[in-house]
């Protein structure tokens, strides 16, 4: 049997319904596709890096390691963040997103710390679409580096954590010269995956990044491609070295090229 088509009588109202159904559908089947693509990578068990002799195959292997778990992970981010645009779309255009797409819509800000209104609005999705983004894949390889000493590091090895996120609710691992009177440990997960994840998530609700969701938004408004230079200087506050952090991080992406993995999604 052949599905409906639209006529030139038809209510504009059935038009609406019609687009959300499919839009409803065509979530479901991006989804389902996505978890298998990110189920279907390869194990994401931390290579011994250390092993490695040779710095620049070490660099190598680091990178072709954790560029696909990045990729998986945006495109992820990248599947809420085309919804979310359809849905501001109607939104704007009648003020209704219709019962499916409201309920998806306020777990999505939930999910990323935000309050939705009794009434959701076009002014509310765009504050939410400056949380649901994707993070330029440089950046994410250069901190990596930098903060795991290219997967080296106690905290890489024992605790899959690539990007010195701490904890401070008693799970984790305690850093040998932490601090008398501290009580931080650092984050402990149970994958890279699971890292970079968590990763993302802190640059894309902590307050302290919101100067870097700006430069990014900015960067979207001109059609450009979303920089890890430049979301580099949303980084100010990630590490106590401040400005030296971001210049340090940012010679890490010139000097390795890293620039390379970042496309206009």
């Amino acid at each position: 049997m052949n599905p409906p088509t639209a006529t030139p009588g038809a209510p504009a109202g059935w038009l609406r319904r019609t687009v959300r159904a499919r839009r409803v559908l065509a979530g479901a089947v991006v989804i389902g596709a996505g978890a298998w693509l990110w189920t279907a990578l390869p194990h994401d068990e931390l290579p011994a890096f250390g092993d490695y002799k040779d710095t620049s195959e070490k660099k190598t292997a680091f990178f072709d390691f954790l560029l696909p778990q990045i990729r998986a992970a945006n495109e992820a981010i990248l599947r809420d963040r085309h919804r979310l645009l359809g849905v501001r779309a109607e939104l704007a255009d009648d003020g209704n997103a219709g019962f499916f797409d409201e309920h998806w819509t306020r777990e999505l800000a939930e999910n990323y710390g935000l309050e939705p209104p009794g009434t959701l609005n076009a002014a509310f999705a765009d504050r939410l679409l400056l949380r649901v983004d994707a993070i330029a894949p440089s950046l994410v390889l250069a901190q990596a580096a930098n903060e795991s000493a290219w997967g080296t590091s106690r905290f890489a090895r024992h605790g899959n954590n690539l990007f010195g996120l701490r904890t401070y609710d008693g799970e984790g691992l305690v850093p040998h010269h932490r601090a008398e009177g501290k009580t931080f440990k650092v984050a402990a997960y149970p994958s890279v995956r699971a890292s970079i994840k968590a990763y993302m998530a802190n640059l894309n609700m902590d307050f302290r990044y919101r100067h870097l969701r700006q430069i990014r938004a900015e960067q979207r408004r001109q059609q450009r491609v979303v920089s890890g230079l430049a979301l580099a200087n949303g980084l100010l506050v990630y590490s106590s070295r401040g400005p030296d952090y971001v210049a340090e991080i940012q010679s890490i992406i010139r000097t390795n090229k890293l620039s390379q993995y970042d496309e206009l999604e």
